[in-house]
């Protein structure tokens, strides 16, 4: 099994220019970005170590954006979280759009999100912190470089007193069409309302990087005729009972999109890996 572990945990805290909107005005030119951060907190159950801790820990989702929707600065700073009772802080990393952008741990990719210009995905706006998820109130604070300045940007969120916890996911089982493309098959968590299928391949074990995401709010999820290249692959499923996709873009395009599930949090559940196979007329490359 192939886990992403530490090595994906490192890129929390990578900086790269995303987003629409400059930090820096030539002469006496008046700022007029109206920049919005907002958070939502809840409970990240990754009961096989998929991204580093094992067990329930803290699930953060951020949305950092201006009046028009999109990333609120090019260059977003640094963001801490301050943990409830005295807990210390969390590093949230740069924000933007919609949590750390194409710089998560997880980018959504083809079929469940359209291609994009920067060919790297688009964010899935979770941010796995590894910390206690305790009940209380969380504060997170922007510091970004604006102008020769620092302007300071601040959101909260309270995680309940008893929390939901989403039962563990199962590894994801997949028959190919042999054709490059097939159906993966998932059990559901109860209260999992959406689930995001990650595809990696395979080909060198030692580097492992992710091709296709697939998204279901059922048991199964198909990958196109036409999409993967024939040989080795893995897949684990994340399920959400928050909007995991509708949040973020290409879909949302309002400063304030609907980060919360139903029962007033944003938690995630993640299963471990299923290996298989591809079938189809054309292979995959050597890297």
């Amino acid at each position: 099994m192939h886990r992403l572990r530490a090595g994906m945990l490192a890129l929390l805290c990578v900086v790269a220019a995303a987003g629409c909107t400059t930090n820096h005005n030539p002469g006496d030119v008046k700022f007029t970005t109206n920049a919005l951060l907002r958070i939502a907190v809840g409970t990240f159950n990754d009961p096989t170590a998929q991204f580093g801790t094992a067990g329930v820990s803290l699930n953060v989702v951020a949305s950092f954006r201006n009046q028009f929707g999109n990333s609120a600065f090019i260059s977003p700073g640094d963001t801490t979280l301050a943990l409830p009772a005295g807990g210390g802080t969390a590093d949230l990393g740069t924000l933007f759009s919609y949590g750390q952008g194409p710089n998560g741990l997880i980018v959504g990719l083809p079929p469940a999100y359209p291609p994009n210009g920067n060919g790297v995905g688009f964010g899935t706006g979770f941010i796995p912190t590894g910390a206690p998820a305790t009940p209380g109130a969380y504060a997170a604070t922007a510091r970004v470089p604006v102008n020769g300045t620092t302007a300071t940007y601040g959101a909260s969120a309270t995680l309940p007193a008893t929390p939901t916890v989403l039962g563990p996911e199962g590894a994801p089982s997949y028959v190919s069409d042999g054709a490059n493309g097939g159906t993966f098959t998932i059990t559901q968590p109860a209260g999992v309302t959406e689930s995001l299928i990650v595809v990696f391949d395979n080909s060198d074990p030692t580097a492992p990087f992710e091709v296709a995401t697939a998204e279901t709010n059922s048991n199964t999820a198909t990958i196109p005729s036409g999409t993967l290249p024939a040989g080795p692959y893995f897949a684990f499923v994340i399920g959400a009972d928050y909007p995991l996709l509708e949040a973020g873009a290409p879909i949302s395009t309002t400063q304030t999109p609907t980060l919360n599930g139903a029962n007033g949090s944003a938690d995630l559940t993640v299963g471990g890996n299923g290996n298989f196979t591809q079938t189809g007329t054309f292979r995959q490359r050597k890297r």
